[in-house]
């Protein structure tokens, strides 16, 4: 079997159907415009539904990457709070 890339194969099914539909979508064959006009309200409804969902998405991953920077900066705070503190005692010489 021929291993190609989504692309190219999406390029070549996409190109193979406008060749095809010049032909069909000619004025005399005027059956087959409803079809097509099915075909194209599906996928527009279908990239609508696909966008929403990439949205989804990256919404839930925004609140995920927000939840884990809050949760490590609380962390590093416990860490400053609790690290040794050092005392800087000034001896000073008397003569």
């Amino acid at each position: 079997m021929l291993k190609t890339s989504k692309f190219s194969s999406g390029f070549m099914l996409g190109f193979g159907v406008g060749f095809v539909s010049r032909d069909l979508l000619s004025v005399e064959n005027s059956m087959t415009r409803p079809v097509v006009k099915g075909f194209i309200k599906a996928g527009v409804t279908l990239l609508e539904k696909g966008r929403e969902s990439v949205a989804h998405l990256f919404e839930t991953v925004e609140d995920l990457l927000a939840e884990v920077r809050s949760e490590k900066k609380v962390e590093n705070e416990k860490v400053v709070a609790h690290a040794p503190t050092k005392v800087k005692v000034n001896v000073s010489k008397s003569s």
